[in-house]
């Protein structure tokens, strides 16, 4: 989507046609099962994910039109939306049907791209030199110290408003011109080495760990996986070895992995 930035909303409209009776049927669901239609989201690689919409199916019903309105700033990549027709209450168990609530028994998904290499979490512009930052930095990526923290709340980007070249490759990011594309190549590099780095120095950090899903931890682990596989076994010790004894090949690894400056026309 060449026009879509953090500030936009992602609105979306299905219609729906479902026989009630019939679906309960081939799914071998007793006449009287309540059913309904559930959506639901996924931004890829950000690892963050939420509910879009529960619509209870009613047997006098048969079209249906859903209406989806996501906030930008939950977005950013390619976001997956996949629509379901799901159990809505629990019923007695029996063999081969489904019985718990949620259970599938239908879906659908697409994918919408909404940006190249743009970063995949909030942004702010603001001017550095009103700010304790260093006033000719380019950008900044706070970073929460705790790893049960909502990810939307612990992580934020601050963009140095008065860096024009770091702002325009920013907001052009949907659809970038060869300078932009060195800009948020750079940039994107630069943030996962930063977010590998918090994850690799923090003690209470493992792949084995089990954090909620959309928290800090969550996030980084699947950076991790993304990034670092070829480091990884049933723990961190090979990485963490060589970010502390050889920073510059961590540093190397990084710009290999998240292919810095490579060509992705």
């Amino acid at each position: 989507m060449p026009d879509w930035d953090y500030q936009a909303n992602l609105r979306l409209r299905r219609r729906l046609s479902i026989d009630l009776a019939a679906s309960r049927e081939s799914a071998g669901l007793p006449g009287d099962t309540a059913m309904a239609i559930s959506v639901r989201w996924n931004a890829v690689p950000s690892l963050l994910r939420g509910s879009a919409a529960w619509v209870p199916l009613k047997d006098d019903v048969q079209d249906y039109v859903i209406d989806v309105d996501i906030s930008g700033e939950r977005l950013g990549g390619v976001v997956r939306l996949e629509t379901l027709v799901v159990l809505a209450g629990e019923i007695e168990a029996r063999p081969a049907v489904a019985h718990l609530i949620g259970s599938s028994l239908w879906s659908d998904a697409i994918e919408i791209r909404l940006q190249g290499d743009a970063p995949l979490f909030p942004i702010a512009l603001i001017p550095f030199s009103s700010s304790s930052l260093p006033h000719r930095a380019a950008w900044f990526l706070e970073l929460g110290p705790d790893l049960n923290a909502t990810a939307l709340g612990a992580i934020q980007l601050l963009v140095n408003q008065e860096h024009p070249m770091i702002v325009a490759a920013v907001k052009r990011a949907g659809s970038p011109n060869e300078v932009d594309r060195a800009v948020l190549s750079t940039l994107r590099s630069d943030v996962v080495r930063t977010m590998l780095e918090r994850a690799l120095g923090d003690e209470a950090f493992e792949m084995t760990e089990t954090f909620e899903k959309d928290t800090l931890g969550a996030v980084l682990q699947g950076l991790m996986r993304t990034y670092m596989s070829n480091y990884l076994a049933d723990d961190l010790l090979e990485i963490r070895r060589i970010r502390a004894s050889d920073p510059p090949l961590f540093a190397a690894i990084t710009q290999a992995a998240t292919q810095l400056l490579a060509d992705e026309r």
